[in-house]
C-alpha cells in the first residue's frame, strides 16, 4: 500500500545546466556519472552549515547509497543521511524514512515513528505522505483510527494528485453520518474540487 519514493532525486538530479553552486555541479557530475566526484561535492555541501542545499545533498547522498547508483549498495551510510536530513526537515528525506520505520527496513519496524515521520513530511506539501498518513488514521497504524482527520489528508492528498485517495474518500463517505460528512465537506470545502455545471450554448437561429 505504502510505497517508497526514489523520484526525488531523478528531480534533483535531473539538471543538465551549469551552475557556480558546488550543489548544482555536484547533481552535473552525477549526470556525468562521475560518482565519485559527484560524492565528494555532496559531502562537502552536507558539512556546510551555511549552505541552504546542505538538506538536499543530505538527502540526495542518502538515495545514492540506499539505491547503490553508482556505489555499492549501503544501507547505515544511507540511514545516516536519511536521519541528518529529516533533521533539517527535508521533507523527502522525511518521507523515505518514514516508509523505512513503517516496513523494517534497515531499523526495526516502528509506525509510531512511521507516523511522526509522515505527519512532518505532509506538513511540509509531500503528497505521498499526505496520502500514507491518511491511511494511518484510517487504520488505526501508528495512531488512533479517526475517519475525520482520514477524510481530511485523502482530500489534501487527491489534490495533490494522488488519484487513488478517491476510493477511500468514497469508503469513508460510506461510513460517516450524513450530518458528519456534510459538516468535513463545509470545513474542507478547499480541498473539494466542485463540478460546475455550465449552461448550453445559445444558438443562434436564422428567421
Amino acid at each position: 500500500m505504502f510505497s517508497k519514493t526514489i523520484a526525488v532525486l531523478s528531480v534533483i538530479l535531473s539538471f543538465s545546466y551549469l551552475s557556480a553552486s558546488e550543489y548544482f555541479r555536484a547533481i552535473e557530475l552525477f549526470n556525468l556519472r562521475k560518482i565519485e566526484d559527484s560524492l565528494i561535492m555532496f559531502k562537502k555541501v552536507s558539512n556546510n552549515e551555511k549552505d541552504e542545499k546542505r538538506s538536499d545533498a543530505m538527502f540526495n547522498l542518502a538515495v545514492i547509497y540506499d539505491n547503490g547508483f553508482g556505489v555499492p549498495v549501503d544501507k547505515t551510510r544511507a540511514l545516516f543521511y536519511y536521519e541528518a536530513s529529516s533533521s533539517l526537515s527535508n521533507k523527502y528525506a522525511q518521507y523515505n524514512l518514514g516508509w523505512k520505520y513503517y516496513n523494517g527496513e534497515s531499523v526495526n519496524k516502528d509506525v509510531i515513528k512511521a507516523f511522526e515521520l509522515y505527519k512532518s513530511a505532509a506538513d511540509f506539501g509531500h503528497p505521498q505522505a499526505m496520502f500514507n498518513l491518511a491511511n494511518m488514521y484510517y487504520s488505526g497504524i501508528g495512531t488512533a483510527k479517526n475517519l475525520k482527520i482520514a477524510y481530511k489528508f485523502f482530500l489534501e492528498s487527491r489534490m495533490n494528485g494522488i488519484d487513488e485517495s478517491n476510493f477511500f474518500i468514497e469508503k469513508i463517505k460510506g461510513e460517516l453520518s450524513p450530518e458528519e460528512l456534510s459538516f468535513l465537506n463545509g470545513e474542507y470545502s478547499s480541498l473539494i474540487e466542485e463540478k460546475i455545471d455550465l449552461p448550453a450554448p445559445i444558438e443562434n437561429s436564422e428567421n
